[in-house]
């Protein structure tokens, strides 16, 4: 996402024809590479003291929201704005950088949003969204604390996604195509999971002020995810990226974590199994290759889709090797009884192949007598061998 070149300098008073002064222009957005921390204070400092021309400027954006609190804080341009919460089509969300910069959404925190709506489709079904809104009324805003800097309350957060209450069934164009929109405060079903991915410019209000809404509205789970490390506990900067999992109890939202030794893995009950955020595997991809995992008791293994599709990719080669040993067995082996021949092929196909099985069976043909210890390895004795 390439940020929008819209470049101005710091406004200045003007004179009039009498060389009196009047209010300076007061620019609603400003995306300047050269802009420093100290430049956007000042800037957020001129739009207090003029909030008028402000809010004037602000009603000729094309997208412009008469209810929407907008914050002195945020830039809103024509197509782009810094405010997570402003949530328009036609609108896209940059963030603001340490130096007071302006930039895209960081690809590894959209990546990761992708990946953890793909698992939660698989187990969940049509009801999980990755782009949304959340509206609630500014007295759920207040309620929770999440106020503007010129102390007007919020009136809708937009998560990084949520898991809508069952019975939903939506299109793939919902999920992924659209915003979607939830309104609690006219009655629409409170979500059961919301999921954050933090960020530098974020964390602070996913931890605090939306951790608190979420906790107003009844939630029943709440998903924090630092693909960066460091942002889910402030006190400790050097941790690793990790995950964490919230359960409502008695209106309080309380780490979940899965019975266990193991501090990554977190229980969910709105999935009904362990969940747990694993690393990148290859330093090299870890812009694409974490992975949000769930856990199948009946298979036995972690899950989520990009792991099914390499589960399945080894299953399907093992069966065309198994297939192609089964027919060298048959073909290089003649003189070994049909039955014992079958007994071998089945039980390959069970358990698999033997390691190196195209010598072994190069090696039976030499000394026939020896193809159980060979092709059976470790498996019953002379007595059970077929006739």
């Amino acid at each position: 996402m390439a940020a929008v070149e819209v470049r101005e300098r710091m406004p200045t008073v003007q004179a009039d024809a009498n060389g009196r002064g009047t209010a300076p222009a007061v620019p609603i957005s400003v995306d300047d590479p050269d802009m420093t921390r100290e430049r956007r204070v000042a800037l957020i400092a001129l739009r207090r003291t003029h909030v008028v021309q402000w809010r004037a400027s602000l009603k000729q954006l094309p997208h412009f929201d008469p209810v929407f609190p907008y914050d002195i804080v945020h830039e809103y341009g024509l197509n782009w704005t810094t405010d997570p919460d402003y949530g328009h089509d036609a609108v896209k969300y940059l963030g603001i950088n340490e130096d007071g910069t302006v930039s895209p959404e960081k690809l590894k925190n959209k990546l990761l949003q992708v990946v953890i709506v793909r698992t939660l489709l698989a187990v969940l079904g049509q009801r999980t969204v990755a782009d949304s809104r959340l509206h609630f009324g500014p007295e759920l805003g207040a309620a929770a604390g999440l106020y503007t800097e010129l102390g007007e309350p919020s009136i809708r957060v937009e998560p990084d996604l949520m898991v809508l209450a069952p019975g939903t069934a939506l299109s793939d164009r919902q999920i992924w195509d659209t915003i979607y929109d939830v309104h609690v405060d006219t009655g629409d079903p409170v979500p059961v999971l919301v999921g954050e991915i933090l960020s530098d410019s974020t964390a602070t209000r996913d931890l605090d002020g939306k951790r608190r809404l979420y906790e107003t509205l009844g939630i029943t789970e709440y998903v924090l995810c630092d693909v960066l490390g460091g942002l889910l506990n402030p006190d400790t900067p050097d941790s690793p990226p990790g995950m964490v999992l919230y359960r409502l109890e008695d209106g309080v939202y309380r780490e979940n974590r899965a019975a266990g030794m193991d501090s990554s893995v977190f229980r969910s009950d709105v999935l009904g199994t362990s969940v747990r955020l694993r690393p990148p595997r290859d330093p090299v991809r870890a812009r694409e290759d974490f992975r949000f995992q769930w856990w199948d008791g009946e298979q036995g293994r972690w899950r989520d889709p990009s792991t099914d599709e390499e589960h399945e990719q080894e299953r399907s080669s093992r069966e065309r090797e198994t297939k192609m040993a089964a027919a060298a067995l048959y073909r290089f082996l003649p003189e070994l009884p049909r039955s014992s021949l079958d007994q071998i092929a089945a039980h390959w196909r069970e358990h698999g192949l033997p390691a190196n099985v195209m010598d072994r069976i190069l090696v039976v043909r030499e000394t026939p007598g020896e193809w159980h210890d060979l092709l059976l390895p470790g498996i019953g004795t002379d007595a059970d061998r077929p006739a």
